[in-house]
């Protein structure tokens, strides 16, 4: 499992993303519960230039699903 978050974990363009994987998405404020987050193998975040706090959780699902599908199948 890949946790997001808006604080730490390695960047998103910069990290090696296993396949197959399970993505934790949290609440767009307060981001995935840390019981979840204790659980996953790796926590992943996505650069914000500018110094936003959080994504539109639709947004970051789309990002990330296409992080993963381009590490698997695009040769990244």
């Amino acid at each position: 499992m890949l946790a997001t978050s808006s604080h730490h974990g390695d960047w998103l363009h910069e990290a090696r993303l296993p396949w197959p994987c399970a993505w934790l998405l949290g609440h767009e404020g307060q981001g995935v519960r840390p019981d979840l987050m204790a659980q996953s193998a790796q926590t992943v975040r996505i650069i914000q230039p500018g110094g936003e706090e959080s994504l539109n959780v639709a947004a970051a699902a789309a990002i990330c699903l296409h992080a993963s599908a381009a590490a698997v199948f695009g040769g990244l």
